[in-house]
């Protein structure tokens, strides 16, 4: 994952600031909205990752609203597609770490997800990770 991280940082800043922001529809998110939904699935699965790795029996994890978070934290209206780029890094910086000092025992833990099934720490992990590639795939994407 740190990888991921250390090549897409350089990759964003061979984008513009003026391609960053651009918005290819009113309601579609620009790639600077898009790494802001990256950095607010951060900021909620560093949560979830350590609620889990510290639980003794399986926790419910609930999910978020992640347009209304995008909206509420004014990526497009108040950072800087710098400060965004940061931003990001420092949080998945963040979840390296606890990831680093997670056993084989925890990625065991299981948590019940919104339909109530249940699935392990190592599956979340797994699916943050495809999760992120998708939307950094996106942000990679030329526009039109």
């Amino acid at each position: 994952m740190a990888r991921i991280i250390e090549d897409y940082e350089k990759e964003f800043f061979s984008i513009t600031e003026h391609e960053f922001n651009a918005k290819p529809f009113s309601e579609k998110w620009s790639k600077k909205e898009i790494l802001g939904h990256l950095c607010d699935s951060a900021s909620n699965n560093h949560r979830r990752f350590i609620m889990i790795k510290h639980s003794t029996s399986p926790i419910k994890i609930e999910s978020y609203a992640q347009n209304e978070w995008v909206v509420a934290n004014q990526y497009q209206e108040v950072f800087s597609y710098v400060d965004v780029i940061h931003l990001w890094k420092l949080l998945n910086k963040q979840i390296i770490n606890v990831l680093n000092s997670c056993t084989s025992f925890d990625s065991k833990k299981r948590f019940q997800k919104d339909d109530h099934s249940t699935e392990t720490l190592q599956w979340l992990v797994d699916d943050y990770i495809q999760h992120l590639r998708h939307h950094l795939e996106q942000i990679n994407q030329k526009q039109d």
